[in-house]
């Protein structure tokens, strides 16, 4: 991808900022579009098997651990987003922030019109527009 962008073979790729960062694709980058659809969010999971094991009580004290590394997580990648927003625009990058409303209520649109919503129930759209 480096050198792809590099040589003007790709004119763009899609990663979280930190990956930008380490893999130093702003060295041949002039822009960068904030839509934070790849904020690097961890992932905790048990398998039902083991999560059934544990019982209520250790299920209430692993969940509870869980929602404050969780917590904890979210709160260090968004500082650190945050800070790499600084260091690319340092660097002389231009960052652009879109309308999301608008760019969601286009794609809301054009997909609720298509093939591809007749199978969804109905209300699910709006479920996760509330999320």
């Amino acid at each position: 991808v480096y050198t792809g962008l590099q040589t003007g073979a790709i004119d763009g790729q899609d990663n979280p900022l930190p990956n930008v960062e380490n893999m130093k694709f702003y060295e041949v980058m002039s822009q960068i579009v904030l839509t934070s659809h790849l904020v690097g969010f961890d992932l905790l999971t048990v398998s039902k098997k083991v999560w059934e094991e544990m019982g209520a009580d250790k299920q209430a004290k692993f969940q509870a651990a869980a929602d404050a590394a969780i917590e904890f997580s979210t709160q260090k990648h968004l500082a650190r987003e945050k800070e790499l927003v600084e260091l690319f625009k340092g660097k002389g990058l231009k960052l652009y922030e879109p309308d999301i409303a608008a760019f969601r209520n286009y794609a809301q649109e054009k997909y609720l019109s298509s093939d591809l919503a007749k199978d969804w129930p109905a209300g699910m759209v709006d479920k996760i527009n509330a999320l």
